[in-house]
């Protein structure tokens, strides 16, 4: 490489903070679900929707944990064989088939809509969708969701992100890390061409929030309960809570302001330095 290439590359900051979105439980409400349970099991569609998704975590970190993968549509198909069995619900196929198929269309939240409209519309915020869903679940949740239409405006192999690409779940470290370099991000913090910390990850899973945050990006936890932080695992809690996600236009606002400093210093110190 000659030296003027050399300059200019070194001179490139790349001006953008990506907006990570969890699917299920952030953008999609999981507990929707229990409205298709209901009409096969109306006495316990809230404990049986509770428990489905209980087991379909723990299954995702067992999988971890040993080191093997199982794409998410077995594992959430199992959990919920593992939810009927355990309260001694009889089931048939054709009911586990119905209620799987409902998954594909899970309820938005209702503040879903405006956010990704204005991160779509803002300059230098580039949103995907990072689920654990298989590629699969996620494009069809795309489709039949209006509300997710915004992510049809990104060019298709930057709109999601799922745990099949590198068959780890969250919160295992190298998913964050594998979505940090898909996006062009570098695994360092800070890095002056730009690091794993511009990557900003929205998530109302607490276990979501600790796994990015060890890595070095920025957590943004959606409290819509409001109940706040217990996670013992993080301390310090999240870098930034959030009651709705109407709330993270202003939280993104804050992160270019002080981004677009550190831009124009990097960007300067490069011009000086050459």
């Amino acid at each position: 490489m000659d030296a003027e290439t050399s300059r200019f590359i070194d001179n490139i900051v790349d001006r953008r903070i990506i907006v990570a979105f969890d699917l299920f439980g952030t953008l999609l409400s999981t507990d929707s679900i229990s409205k298709k349970l209901a009409e096969y099991y109306p006495d316990k569609s809230g404990a049986i929707s509770t428990a489905w998704r209980k087991y379909q975590l723990e299954y995702t970190w067992r999988l971890n944990s040993m080191g093997t993968f199982e794409p998410f549509d077995t594992i959430t198909r199992k959990s919920l064989l593992h939810a009927l069995s355990e309260s001694s619900i009889p089931h048939d196929e054709s009911q586990i088939s119905q209620i799987l198929t409902s998954y594909a269309s899970l309820t938005p939240f209702p503040d879903v809509p405006t956010c990704l409209e204005t991160i779509i519309s803002t300059k230098h915020l580039q949103p995907i969708i990072f689920t654990n869903g298989t590629s699969k679940m996620a494009k069809t949740a795309v489709i039949n969701t209006p509300e997710l239409q915004s992510f049809g405006k990104v060019r298709e192999r930057d709109a999601i992100l799922s745990a099949d690409e590198i068959e780890k779940y969250k919160p295992h470290p190298m998913i964050y890390q594998y979505l940090a370099a898909k996006v062009g991000k570098s695994i360092t913090v800070g890095d002056r061409h730009g690091g794993i910390d511009e990557v900003v990850l929205v998530s109302a899973n607490p276990f979501d929030i600790v796994g990015g945050q060890a890595v070095g990006m920025t957590g943004v936890w959606v409290d819509r309960a409001g109940n706040g932080w217990h996670d013992a695992l993080a301390e310090d809690g999240p870098k930034v809570v959030i009651r709705s996600l109407e709330e993270l236009k202003g939280v993104l606002e804050g992160i270019l302001e002080a981004k677009g400093i550190v831009w124009e210093k990097v960007t300067q110190e490069t011009k000086e330095g050459s």
